[in-house]
């Protein structure tokens, strides 16, 4: 089970500011595509990750210093919650108490940006991670949930809060785009989107 969060690199906290001529920067925007999840028939449960948290990439300060910006796509606090309903022909033991569960974050598709030694953007420069993630996709079954429940309907939840998200997801270090080639490149870069997954650890082909 996955979500997937848009990103964008743009104006929510400041905009980013160059020294201008007489062009008009061009807009962008961007929409998500993405593939329903899957059920296996016969399975003991279900997974399902709900959440409001739209990511950005801003100018922090007058250095162009870049910042990820966590927002809300409606009026709630931001949030992310996992849910897992057991099968009715699930064993008791599993409607009691769910079962192990690992969160974990990755990326669509490879973004790194381009870097010289100075930290400058480089077309020969070392590809550098845009992200790191506190719990990443490593192959690894690590149980990382602790569910609540179970619920009413015999359900289980394990939710995050802003805080908790903005530890998990960060920048790998402090980008700098003080020319408008550079924030160019960087929005080149950001190909792809920021995917959260829940697993069992158990695989099907």
């Amino acid at each position: 089970m996955a979500l997937m969060l848009v990103l964008t690199i743009g104006g929510v906290y400041a905009t980013w500011s160059y020294a201008g001529t007489n062009d008009i920067a061009d807009a962008f925007a961007e929409a998500k595509v993405t593939i329903e999840d899957v059920e296996l028939i016969g399975a003991n449960g279900t997974y399902k990750i709900e959440s409001n948290l739209v990511l950005s990439i801003d100018q922090a300060n007058e250095d162009h210093e870049a910042e990820l910006v966590f927002s809300s796509n409606d009026s709630n606090p931001i949030y992310l919650t996992v849910t897992f309903t057991p099968a009715a022909n699930a064993p008791q033991s599993i409607k009691e108490n769910a079962v192990p569960t690992e969160l974990y974050f990755g990326t669509t598709t490879d973004m790194k940006y381009s870097i010289d030694s100075e930290g400058n953007y480089s077309a020969t420069g070392t590809p550098t991670d845009i992200f790191t993630f506190s719990n990443p996709s490593d192959g690894n079954f690590s149980e990382n949930v602790s569910w609540s429940g179970p619920q009413a309907d015999g359900s289980f939840t394990y939710s995050l809060t802003e805080t908790e998200l903005k530890s998990m997801i960060t920048l790998s270090r402090t980008f700098v785009l003080d020319i408008k080639a550079e924030h160019d490149a960087f929005r080149t870069a950001l190909t792809g989107n920021i995917v959260a997954r829940v697993t069992d650890g158990v695989v099907t082909p």
